[in-house]
């Protein structure tokens, strides 16, 4: 090794050094050739006119409430809504809550615990889901196990859990 470095620093060396660069004569080129603008902006930055009427009627205007698609799922379902939320094993003044207060946001395990027990399928699931903010992710365990379990028509909150402690994944 020490033999490289002594032919590396005795004979590659002063080659390089014969070269004969000339550093300023670069130095006077990029200067000359390199070209960049500063522009002056004559127009200032304004503040947006916020059009809080615009902004209201855009935020009503939305159908994906999550309120009226449940609504929507219990009657197309001809559903028992105390039978459901006992299924769901959800109490009587939470599902209250979700189906009357438009600004009530629930976790993803409530309503996960609603689509099992309203039997609703993986696309179904999904897009009520999706109207909460929610999804069913095929990168996380628990998600997949939960897809699992709505593919395959395991519509029981009971099972539901055991197959997810099973996998040591937290139960809904």
């Amino acid at each position: 090794m020490n033999f490289f470095i002594s032919i590396f620093f005795y004979a590659i060396i002063p080659l390089m050094k014969n070269t004969n660069i000339d550093f300023k004569e670069i130095d006077s080129y990029i200067k000359s050739e390199f070209r960049y603008e500063i522009r002056e902006s004559s127009s200032t930055i304004k503040e947006p006119i916020l059009d809080y009427a615009a902004i209201n009627d855009y935020i009503s205007s939305t159908d994906d409430l999550l309120q009226k698609k449940i609504r929507q799922i219990i009657q197309s379902k001809n559903l028992d809504e105390v039978k459901l939320y006992k299924k769901a094993n959800v109490d009587r003044k939470l599902f209250s809550k979700i189906r009357t207060l438009p600004d009530y946001h629930p976790n993803k395990n409530t309503l996960v615990k609603l689509c099992l027990a309203m039997n609703l399928g993986i696309e179904e699931s999904e897009s009520l889901l999706k109207t909460a903010g929610y999804s069913l992710s095929k990168s996380v365990r628990q998600d997949l196990l939960l897809r699992y379990c709505f593919c395959h028509k395991i519509f029981d909150v009971i099972t539901v859990n055991e197959i997810l402690d099973h996998y040591g994944e937290k139960i809904i």
